[in-house]
């Protein structure tokens, strides 16, 4: 009976991870495009370990030669991906070429393996025949992987600790971490069992395709109450050196003309190409989209449109807010879709944003459109 109820939550667990890593591929925000490929790699390699542990636990190792082994180097990359995962999520700078050196273990060790995968059906079966438990060598695999883990897994614990818990986004990822911690320590019982070879009421796969079920589950918990396809900005930036040369126009003031050219190339550019929509938008972008400086756009915008640059573009994104939240075609749709939509980065941020420009919350707004006057 308990492996019964076992194998169907090991199906559905598998049927979670590969509809949940589908779905991450089509993340709202380009920018978020390479966090979602590593978590949905990650929940790939997921299923296929638990699909491996079902096999166990229905005792199909030996209907299906080929699954000897398929999964063993699998474990070297899930520490990986998680760690490169969450700093992709966390962060603003690129991950760049030197990210693939994490994945040399991975690399090496399949490579290494590669003669035994190409064996046949035959061979592969006379190999299982011969083992009753896990081989040595096997044993101590399982320990180096497992002490891989948990190298990155206190890396991303490290990691998400230095991120500021001021948005839902923030403290989802920190309880799911704690999930992840537990699906760590599952993992940890589980290679003890087999390498003591204990004679418990749970079998080894149980054990081992449980801790992936906890990860699965969890994680597929926090994408339904929280969108993975988006992201605060999050973690501090790193300090940028101080200018070698005094900028060129640090005091130099716009003329009339300038001032006057420039504001309605600036207005034009916000109401037409509406650029306050990437919430990643920064000054030094927007000056290049309407041909001015960093400093002739920051002068600008402080001293004639009566708001800083962050609040510049707020006022932006709340009117544009507040124009969804009318539509009545758009009633169905949840306000957190309509303020990513608008520019907002996370939920937090635009509640407080948007009751400081307006007085009301955005569900509040809402509701009083909907009420006839």
């Amino acid at each position: 009976m308990v492996n019964t109820i076992a194998s169907w939550l090991f199906l559905a667990a598998i049927t979670q991870a590969v509809f949940l890593s589908i779905a991450l591929l089509n993340p709202r925000q380009p920018e978020m495009r390479t966090a979602n490929r590593l978590l949905s790699a990650l929940l790939l390699i997921f299923s296929a370990i638990i699909g491996h542990a079902w096999l166990g636990l229905n005792h199909l190792y030996r209907v299906y030669p080929h699954s000897a082994l398929a999964i063993v180097t699998l474990g070297l990359a899930v520490g990986p991906l998680l760690y490169l995962y969450l700093h992709a999520m966390l962060s603003d700078q690129p991950l760049g070429r030197r990210a693939w050196l994490h994945f040399v273990p991975f690399a090496v060790a399949t490579l290494g393996m590669l003669p035994f995968y190409l064996r046949s059906a035959e061979e592969k079966l006379a190999w299982m025949r011969q083992w009753h438990g896990w081989p040595w060598y096997l044993g101590l695999a399982a320990v180096a992987k497992l002490l891989i883990l948990l190298f990155y897994l206190r890396a991303s614990v490290r990691l998400v600790r230095r991120v500021p818990a001021d948005s839902e986004l923030v403290g989802g990822l920190r309880r799911l971490m704690r999930l992840w911690l537990v699906s760590g320590a599952l993992s940890v019982a589980a290679v003890a069992m087999a390498a003591l070879d204990l004679d418990l009421p749970l079998s080894v796969e149980m054990v081992d395709g449980g801790a992936l079920i906890v990860f699965v589950f969890a994680t597929a918990y926090t994408a339904m109450r929280l969108p993975l396809g988006y992201r605060p900005r999050t973690l501090p930036p790193a300090p940028a050196p101080a200018p070698a040369v005094k900028p060129r126009y640090a005091d130099k003031q716009l003329s009339t003309a300038d001032r006057d050219a420039f504001l309605a190339r600036l207005q034009a550019c916000m109401e037409q190409d509406q650029p306050y929509r990437n919430g990643e938008l920064k000054l030094e972008d927007l000056a290049a989209q309407v041909a001015m400086t960093p400093h002739e756009l920051s002068q600008l915008i402080n001293e004639h449109c009566g708001a800083n640059f962050a609040d510049y573009l707020n006022r932006y994104r709340v009117d544009a807010l507040k124009t969804t939240l009318r539509d009545p075609q758009l009633a169905g749709a949840s306000i957190l879709d309509l303020s990513l939509i608008a520019g907002f980065n996370s939920k937090s941020a635009m509640n407080r944003t948007f009751k400081k420009f307006t007085g009301v919350t955005p569900g509040e707004y809402r509701d009083q459109a909907r009420t006839p006057a």
